[in-house]
């Protein structure tokens, strides 16, 4: 059965698909750029091709757009993030695609597909058993389901790869009723030979059901039939896809945030291109020979004369004849150059701190902080997305391994929003001691400041390292009044060089 118009792209897909190839081949780098051609490098005006391809092989391409963002990566995950799930799920995470895929690298791909394209998709999956005869589902253990893959998975989707998607008013609320997702599938022709062909896989709710169907992306025609996977033996109400942007767990598109950076660095490498092909025209001095008379032969057909440079070479001149070098002058390639530096510190200013040297000399923490506020809130937004749209999937995933009561009291995962270590100098380590053994600060807000200093390990908490405090013997016991926070020196206690107070008779 064919279904006409399931290859149709939603309304704004193509406009945005132009962006998210150009932010593709960007951070792909120099081959892509000029495998490009023209989109990246335009032609000189009756530039032959030959010099044209040699012209784009002289370019070097400087790739700060991928720099950016495996910094931006490495900030968010400079800690481990928090993942709280129960027991039983432990082992199912260690391969969560089910293709060996650990949960941890499993987010990690997905974070830094935010923050290159700005959107991203997971599907979490179950894959249905064959029923019974009479129409029920046949009981198995749990180790012959995870033996034989009836156990959840989670899948991504690039941005490229949802076509189109519809929400709708259910129940006084605002849902996903359907998507359609565009995958490549691989048909064995023989024993080394595969044909690749497209697939829409479609997921809706029908009649109030979640329902999967496969169509060839070539001619429409359905795959198999419908399909209703089933929790518990009953079908689910929702989609369990969840979109994830780089400010909330949104279907809308949205510009990638790296788009400005992505289209200055393209203005960057066409600068590179010209000061590259000056200095190829220019850069060698060129010989100039004036007032030689030319010679012919016997047919009077000119003959061609062979000057060689060098200092085992001598020119034979005629009397009156010149030789001198044609050299370049001028400030031309200089204004490229200044060009050239001028948009790498406008690619630092949107994002790409790394590419320009940090401020000489000392520079206050409060004054590193304001200078990178700005770009710690884009990556604090996409950290919050990703940590929302992941929890919701481990959720649902949670629920299809058997854990009905999963909820987010239960499941959690959080990216790491401490991108940049918090300073602490011996100074201050002296003072916020001293805050504590005043009682003006608790011990449990100085061992925080300690781990955002990186002077603890990330996820060691308060009270493991107190029970290794007490339990270490060569560590001093506090003493009364003054390390412990207490208020001041115990009355009853002795002062140095006195003998110990009586107690009262009773």
């Amino acid at each position: 059965m064919a279904a006409n118009g399931v290859n149709k792209r939603h309304k704004d897909y193509d406009r945005f698909s132009r962006k998210w190839k150009r932010v593709r081949d960007v951070v792909a780098g120099q081959d892509e750029i000029h495998a490009g051609g023209a989109a990246y490098l335009p032609m000189l005006v009756d530039e032959p091709d030959d010099e044209y391809r040699k012209r784009v092989a002289r370019t070097p391409f400087y790739n700060a757009t991928w720099r950016t963002m495996a910094a931006f990566v490495g900030m968010m995950f400079r800690k481990p993030p928090t993942l709280e799930v129960p027991t039983q799920l432990e082992k199912l995470l260690e391969d969560v695609t089910m293709s060996g895929v650990s949960f941890d690298n499993f987010a990690q791909d997905i974070t830094l597909e935010d923050v290159e394209i700005s959107r991203v998709g997971v599907l979490v999956d179950h894959p249905q058993r064959a029923r019974n005869e009479d129409g029920t589902i046949p009981v198995i253990t749990v180790a012959d389901a995870e033996a034989n893959g009836f156990r959840p998975s989670m899948v991504m989707y690039k941005a490229e790869s949802i076509l189109n998607w519809d929400y709708n008013f259910i129940n006084n609320r605002y849902v996903l009723t359907q998507v359609r997702l565009h995958e490549i599938h691989k048909e064995r022709k023989s024993e080394f030979e595969y044909e690749e062909y497209g697939v829409i896989r479609v997921l809706d709710l029908a009649w109030g059901k979640y329902r999967q169907r496969l169509f060839k992306e070539e001619n429409e025609e359905q795959i198999g039939g419908d399909i209703f996977p089933l929790m518990d033996g009953e079908p689910l109400t929702e989609i369990p896809f969840y979109f994830i942007g780089p400010d909330g767990s949104e279907h809308d598109l949205t510009e990638p945030v790296l788009i400005d950076l992505v289209d200055l660095n393209i203005k960057h490498y066409q600068v590179s291109a010209d000061y590259e092909h000056g200095c190829h025209m220019t850069a060698l001095p060129t010989p100039v020979v004036s007032g030689a008379a030319q010679k012919f032969d016997a047919q009077q057909n000119p003959i061609e004369e062979k000057l060689y440079i060098g200092s085992t070479s001598a020119w034979m001149l005629p009397q009156g004849a010149e030789a001198n070098f044609l050299e370049f002058t001028g400030q031309g390639l200089g204004a490229l150059e200044k060009n050239l530096e001028r948009k790498e510190a406008q690619m630092a200013a949107i994002g790409a701190r790394m590419l320009t040297p940090e401020k000489s000399g000392v520079e206050a923490a409060e004054t590193v902080a304001m200078r990178h506020a700005g770009e710690n809130s884009i990556l604090a937004a996409i950290a919050v997305a990703v940590s929302q749209g992941l929890t919701k999937a481990l959720i649902m995933f949670a629920k299809w391994s058997g854990l009905k009561d999963a909820s987010e009291a239960t499941v959690k995962y959080e990216i790491n929003r401490d991108f940049m270590p918090f300073p602490i100098t011996p100074q201050a380590l002296t003072s916020l001691l001293s805050a504590v053994q005043a009682g003006k600060m608790s011990h449990e807000a100085f061992f925080d400041l300690l781990k955002r200093g990186d002077l603890y390990e990330s996820d060691l908490d308060f009270e493991t390292e107190q029970a290794r405090i007490d339990s270490d013997p060569t560590i001093p016991a506090p003493v009364p009044g003054v390390d412990d926070g207490g208020e001041g020196e115990d009355e009853n206690e002795p002062k140095p060089g006195q003998p110990p107070k009586k107690e009262p008779a009773k």
